[in-house]
């Protein structure tokens, strides 16, 4: 009868987690999101779900969702990935935005172990092309030019409140 317990804890736990990656509305957030769970080491780690699993199956369980969502995010198409793109900016404006050599790494840490060379090359390509067009001249988004989108996101959103 523990041994049930148990292991409705940990499907519970692991069902609430999943949730809390759905709330998540962009799926490049979601790829944010959970490579940031990963440490120095490259080892996962998230509090919630060590409540309930092994350090070794935490990690299974998130490099196993940073390859799902990357993959995820690697199947959309070019015009559904750019809207997907602007909603995790659009999310983020507000921050202080890094240069070029921030979004590099930004890019590179959001590659999952056990990808192909393929993938790869397609998430840099995709990657690359993305930060061309949110920010034609250097590509990698300026503070003026975050700036430039918050200032028209909230004018947008000002003109529909008044409808």
């Amino acid at each position: 009868m523990v041994r049930l317990d148990f292991e409705l804890r940990r499907i519970h736990g692991l069902r609430l987690w999943e949730e809390r990656l759905q709330r998540i509305d962009s799926v490049f957030a979601r790829v944010v999101f959970v490579s940031q769970l990963r440490d120095a080491a490259g080892r996962y780690v998230d509090p919630f779900l060590l409540g309930v699993f092994t350090h070794r199956k935490c990690h299974q369980i998130l490099a196993d969702a940073h390859r799902h969502i990357f993959r995820e995010w690697l199947g959309l198409s070019a015009r559904v990935k750019l809207r997907d793109f602007q909603k995790y900016c659009d999310a983020i404006c507000t921050r202080s935005v890094a240069g070029e050599t921030t979004w590099k790494s930004l890019c590179r840490e959001l590659i999952p172990s056990g990808i192909s060379i393929d993938e790869l090359n397609l998430f840099a390509g995709d990657a690359r092309r993305l930060a061309h067009i949110i920010c034609p001249s250097t590509g990698s988004p300026s503070h003026a030019q975050w700036r430039t989108r918050q200032e028209r996101t909230n004018s947008r959103t000002m003109g529909d409140n008044d409808n």
